[in-house]
């Protein structure tokens, strides 16, 4: 049987099953705020964040809107 080469698809598929696998550790020692502030810095779409953290992609943004809006006040939550 000859070795199929991977599709876009299925890249992706293995690309999320290891950034979940590598955000594990983190998820129990930091809070979903930390979380998201930190996974932004990488440029990861807030669906993607969303996909990482087991949460909605509307929770991401209202986070991150909240933490904007606290950096602006200077407020370090």
């Amino acid at each position: 049987m000859a070795k199929k080469d991977a599709t876009t698809y299925d890249l992706l598929v293995q690309m999320k099953l290891t950034n979940r696998l590598l955000a594990a550790p983190l998820k129990q020692t930091m809070g979903q705020k930390e979380l998201v502030r930190l996974l932004s810095t990488t440029g990861a779409t807030a669906q993607d964040i969303a996909d990482v953290l087991d949460t909605t992609p509307a929770t991401v943004a209202t986070t991150l809107q909240r933490l904007k809006r606290n950096g602006k006040k200077g407020s370090d939550e």
